[in-house]
């Protein structure tokens, strides 16, 4: 899939939210599911996930933190979202997405389980996200952040087709940013 293809989306509830791609299938993480606490739980927990992030949270932090998520998807103001990535074919848990909103903007998310990774599923991802940000939401803007390190490359290969334009670099914390306004996405898709 790439940058300007159109994703299906299926009709949106707050309660009920999935967005479907070509391969997978992103659901909003529901409270007293045992199966969405697990995935977050593991995926916050996995080492190598957490490399470029941040230290991996304990169990009872997890819990903590798929809390707070649940209780962000249960609001009725738009605000923060965040959805488990499983595969559509199979039910495989692959990650999970996030826009965080603040305002008419949100920053997007994704983290995936190692094995998923290098399969061009974040993209996929991206996809999905921008278009349910831009025209569900009806954000303004959708940021990015990434640590400058070794994975800088990758991060820069993903953004780019996007139009993402690069906002801060080279900060004293290490942490880059690009934003993509709506503009910018709209004159994209309309290119193709």
């Amino acid at each position: 899939m790439t940058a300007t293809d159109t994703t299906a989306i299926s009709p949106a509830t707050l309660d009920h939210a999935a967005l479907d791609t070509r391969r997978l299938r992103l659901r909003l993480f529901q409270s007293g599911n045992d199966s969405d606490l697990a995935l977050y739980r593991d995926i916050y927990g996995d080492a190598a996930v957490m490399h470029r992030i941040a230290e991996p949270l304990t169990v009872e932090a997890a819990v903590r933190g798929f809390a707070n998520v649940c209780r962000h998807n249960r609001a009725q103001t738009p605000g923060h979202r965040f959805w488990r990535v499983d595969e559509q074919t199979t039910g495989r848990r692959a990650g999970l997405a996030a826009l965080r909103r603040e305002g008419a903007r949100a920053e997007i998310g994704v983290m995936l389980f190692p094995e998923w990774w290098n399969r061009g599923v974040c993209g996929e991802i991206f996809v999905a996200l921008l278009h349910y940000g831009f025209t569900d939401l009806g954000l303004g803007a959708i940021d990015a952040r990434s640590a400058e390190d070794d994975g800088l490359p990758v991060i820069e290969r993903l953004l780019a087709p996007f139009g993402f334009i690069r906002t801060r670099a080279g900060a004293p914390d290490g942490i880059g940013h690009w934003e993509l306004p709506k503009a910018v996405w709209e004159s994209r898709r309309s290119a193709n």
